[in-house]
């Protein structure tokens, strides 16, 4: 970890945390404690972890949890409906049983092993209460990775907000939130590495900006890359990089709604953009930039670079 004046890096859930705010050194502690703690209870690479319990559970009885520990779950259930289950958290006998996405193990499956696993992913199988969850049928597991970066990066500004923080940045892997000063934010060039595309300066209102692509995380080519459209458990090749940004502090549904846009056609970006309220620029392997604002987007500027 590295802990500099007014903020903090440390590598956290794979990733790197960065925390930048007016408080003590010891509400920044409070902050990474939080996202240590959040790894440990919702990744499904920890043996020990309440995510892990509920996988080797599955098909059996439910498992009993707060209502702090159900809440991510229950966000993630919303958004799944919201999406039609194009996003969906039981994705995990896919991604990290089949794929294995995060371990050595990985492979490409066949078409036969897919279909097989596809009726394992069903969020309409994932029962909640309001002190309990369990998945219905043996062999489901739950994959809180496209969601969780984002969850952990609202709690933080949360953390920041109760202990007086009047201006704060997070990012989580790239999932930021920010609020109460100009920041200046870069998206990251998908074609060639260390260059950029975009640069946004916010404004000092709240902010939230979300990215995914598939030249990030794959299997030998882009082709097999990690964002799977669970409704037909298969991989869309309609962009190499996209990023939503919106006025609230709302990573965790920017987070999540980002696998939805990245499995929707150019011609649907625009709907889709309405319907969630947020600015979306896509970026296409053809190296065109697609720039849909539907959220009124207060921000002081944004400049893009053309790409050679």
């Amino acid at each position: 970890m590295w802990l500099f004046e007014k903020g903090l890096k440390a590598n956290v859930m794979s990733t790197e945390l960065i925390i930048e705010a007016n408080v003590s050194k010891s509400v920044l502690y409070k902050a990474l404690h939080f996202a240590k703690s959040f790894e440990e209870k919702y990744s499904a690479y920890k043996e020990t972890s309440l995510v892990n319990k509920i996988n080797n559970n599955a098909g059996k009885e439910p498992i009993t949890c707060t209502s702090d520990e159900l809440d991510i779950f229950q966000q993630a259930y919303k958004i799944a409906q919201l999406s039609d289950g194009i996003f969906d958290p039981t994705v995990g006998s896919l991604t990290q049983g089949l794929y294995g996405f995060g371990k050595k193990n990985r492979k490409i499956p066949t078409q036969k092993e897919i279909q097989k696993v596809k009726k394992l992913v069903n969020y309409k199988e994932l029962k909640i209460t309001q002190s309990s969850i369990s998945l219905e049928k043996a062999g489901m597991r739950l994959d809180l990775g496209g969601i969780g970066k984002g969850y952990v990066a609202d709690k933080i500004i949360e953390i920041l907000l109760d202990n007086g923080a009047s201006k704060g940045f997070v990012s989580v892997g790239g999932e930021i939130a920010s609020f109460g000063r100009k920041y200046k934010f870069a998206i990251k060039n998908p074609f060639e590495n260390e260059k950029i595309t975009a640069v946004i300066i916010s404004s000092k209102k709240p902010i939230s900006i979300a990215t995914s692509g598939d030249y990030e995380r794959f299997i030998k080519s882009q082709k097999h890359h990690h964002i799977l459209n669970a409704t037909t458990v298969s991989q869309s090749h309609f962009y190499t990089s996209l990023t939503l940004i919106k006025n609230t502090i709302d990573a965790t549904m920017l987070d999540a709604i980002t696998t939805i846009f990245f499995n929707t056609p150019p011609k649907q970006l625009a709907p889709l953009a309405k319907k969630f309220q947020t600015t979306v620029i896509a970026i296409t392997h053809e190296k065109e930039i697609l720039f849909e604002n539907y959220t009124g987007l207060d921000i002081a500027s944004i400049e893009f670079f053309p790409f050679k």
